[in-house]
C-alpha cells in the first residue's frame, strides 16, 4: 500500500472548497493534493522520470483519507487585486489593479497531519520519484498552508494510526490525463477546473460527531479600553449586550435576539447567547476578561450556509438580517451600573474578524473532545429539593444530564461537581473561606439563590463544541472548554 503523509506545519489549512465558497476544503481532496505535487514537479524542472511516476499515480483507484475533524474559521470578504495580471504597463501593479472579492476560510484540524492511502504500491523507481517530488512540495491549496510531505510504502515501513483521526471517503479525485490537462492550462494562463467527483463512497463515512444547538461562527468583540468588567460579572454582561442589541434595533427585535415570542412568552427555540472570552486555562492565566462573543443558534447558521455567501451577507436582502447587522455594528460602548452610582463604568469594545490572542480565538471552544470542564459556573435549571448532601449531589447530576440533552448533546457518561474549575485563572463557584459576598459571581435577578457549580462532564464519544450548559446558558454562564485527552481532570 502507498501512503502520502502531509503535515500542516502551521496547524491550519487555507483552501476553500471552490473559489466562491466560504467553507474550507477539509480534508484536502486528492485532486487538490495532486495539483500541489504537479506544481512541485514543474518547479523542479519537469523531470521525465517524475512525470512518469505522477502519470502512474493519476491512474490509480480513488484513495481513502485518514484525517481528523477540524474547526472551521470563517472570515469576512476581502477585496484584493487578482494575482494573474501580466504585462509591462502600470496597470499590472497591485495598487492599480481592480479589486475582486475573495474569502479565505481556514480549517484548524484536531491533528495537523493527514494521510492518503492507495491500495497499490509502485515500483521502486516510481516510489523514489514520487517521494522526491513530495519532499519538495511546500504548500497545498494556498501558499499559506505550509506542509511537510513524504511518501511511505507501508508494506516495508508500517505506520501507526494518527491520533484523533478516522477513515474518510474522497469527494473529488484525479483521472488519467489530469497531469496533461494541468500542464496545458498552466501554459495557456488559465485556471483549471476541479477534479472528478467521486460518484460513490469507497468507504463508509464515520458517524458525525454530536454537536450542540449553538453555532460556530462567533462574532468577536475585543476590549479596547475603559472600565472592563470582571469575569464574575458574566451574567450581567450577557444581559447588557442583549439589551444594547435590542436598543439599537429601534423596534421589535426578532425572537432569536430577544429570547421572547411576540406574546411575551419565553422562546421555545434556541436563541442568541453572549459568552465571555477570558484569559483562562494557560499556565499564567489570571482570569482577565479580554472580550466577548455573540453566538447565534446553529440552525440560523445552516440557513445562511445554504446561501453560500459571506458571514451575515447572504441574507442581506432580508430586513431582519439588515437590522441585526446594524445593531451589531453599533456595539462599541457598554455601560454598567446605575446612573449616578459610584461603580458606574463604560466598557469600550471593538468588533474584530480574528485575533492573534489565544484567549480571543473561538477555536478553543469549538473542537471535539470527550471531557469538558466549565469556565463559567453552571446555573442549575431548577432549585434543588433534596436536603441530604449525597441526595443533592445525585439530583444535581441528573439536572446536568438533562442540561446536556437540552442543547442537543447525548447524556454524559459521568458528571463531577466541584466548587473549583479545572482551569487556571477561573474564580470558584462560591467565595472561598471568609471572603465577602461581593467576591462571588454576579447573577441576573432571575437566577438569584440558584446553585452555582463548576463541573467536569465526560461523554462516551467525542462531541463538538460549543458546550454551554444550564439555565444561564443564554447569558454566558455554563461555558465549557475541552480538556486535553489523557488528562485526569
Amino acid at each position: 500500500m502507498l501512503i502520502l503523509e502531509i503535515e500542516f506545519l502551521a496547524g491550519v489549512s487555507y483552501a476553500a472548497q471552490s473559489q466562491s465558497s466560504p467553507r474550507p476544503d477539509w480534508p484536502p481532496q486528492p485532486d487538490r493534493i495532486f495539483s500541489a505535487l504537479v506544481s512541485a514537479w514543474g518547479s523542479r524542472g519537469d523531470n521525465p522520470d517524475e512525470r512518469e511516476a505522477l502519470e502512474w499515480l493519476e491512474q490509480q483507484p480513488v484513495p481513502w483519507i485518514e484525517a481528523s475533524e477540524a474547526n472551521v474559521r470563517f472570515v469576512g470578504t476581502s477585496f484584493v487585486p487578482p494575482n494573474d495580471a501580466r504585462g509591462a504597463s502600470i496597470d499590472t501593479l497591485p495598487g492599480m489593479r481592480g479589486k475582486q472579492p475573495r474569502m479565505f476560510p481556514a480549517a484548524i484540524p484536531d491533528h495537523p497531519a493527514i494521510r492518503l492511502h492507495w491500495a497499490e504500491s509502485p515500483n521502486p523507481e516510481h516510489f523514489a520519484a514520487l517521494d522526491a517530488v513530495a519532499r519538495d512540495t511546500a504548500y497545498v491549496g494556498h501558499s499559506a498552508s505550509l506542509v511537510r510531505c513524504r511518501f511511505v510504502n507501508s508494506s516495508q515501513n508500517p505506520l501507526q494510526r494518527l491520533p484523533s483521526t478516522s477513515a474518510m471517503s474522497a469527494e473529488r479525485t484525479v483521472y488519467s490525463g489530469r497531469l496533461a490537462l494541468l500542464e496545458r492550462d498552466f501554459k495557456a494562463g488559465r485556471r483549471s477546473n476541479g477534479g472528478e467527483p467521486v460518484a460513490k463512497s469507497i468507504l463508509p463515512l464515520a458517524s458525525p460527531l454530536a454537536q450542540s444547538v449553538f453555532g460556530v461562527e462567533w462574532l468577536i468583540f475585543e476590549d479596547v479600553g475603559g472600565w472592563s468588567p470582571d469575569l464574575r460579572g458574566t451574567g450581567i454582561l450577557g444581559r447588557r449586550v442583549r439589551d444594547a442589541l435590542m436598543h439599537h434595533y429601534g423596534g421589535q427585535p426578532p425572537e432569536f435576539v430577544s429570547g421572547h415570542q411576540l406574546s411575551g412568552e419565553h422562546s421555545r427555540d434556541p436563541h442568541l447567547t453572549v459568552v465571555p472570552l477570558a484569559d483562562v486555562g494557560f499556565e499564567y492565566s489570571e482570569g482577565r476578561l479580554m472580550g466577548f462573543a455573540i453566538v447565534l443558534p446553529r440552525q440560523l447558521e445552516q440557513i445562511r450556509a445554504q446561501q453560500q455567501k459571506d458571514w451575515l451577507a447572504g441574507l442581506a436582502s432580508d430586513p431582519q438580517w439588515q437590522s441585526f447587522r446594524r445593531a451589531v455594528d453599533r456595539l462599541a460602548r457598554l455601560e454598567f451600573g446605575k446612573p449616578g452610582a459610584p461603580d458606574k463604568g463604560v466598557w469600550n469594545v471593538a468588533a474584530i474578524a480574528e485575533s492573534t490572542k489565544r484567549s480571543l480565538q473561538p477555536a478553543r471552544y469549538l473542537r471535539a473532545a470527550r471531557a469538558w470542564a466549565s469556565v463559567t459556573p453552571i446555573v442549575l435549571d431548577r432549585f434543588l429539593k433534596e436536603k441530604d448532601l449525597a441526595a443533592r449531589e445525585a439530583e444535581a447530576t441528573a439536572l446536568l444530564s438533562a442540561a446536556c440533552r437540552n442543547i442537543g448533546l447525548p447524556e454524559p457518561q459521568s458528571v463531577r461537581l466541584s466548587k473549583h474549575s479545572a482551569f487556571r485563572g477561573v474564580p470558584g463557584a462560591t467565595p472561598s473561606g471568609r471572603n465577602p459576598a461581593w467576591m462571588g459571581w454576579r447573577l441576573p435577578s432571575a437566577f438569584e439563590n440558584r446553585l452555582l457549580t463548576h463541573v467536569v462532564v465526560t461523554f462516551a464519544e467525542k462531541v463538538r463544541g460549543p458546550v454551554i450548559l444550564g439555565a444561564g446558558r443564554f447569558v454566558g454562564l455554563g461555558l465549557c472548554l475541552p480538556l486535553p485527552e489523557g488528562r485526569n481532570a
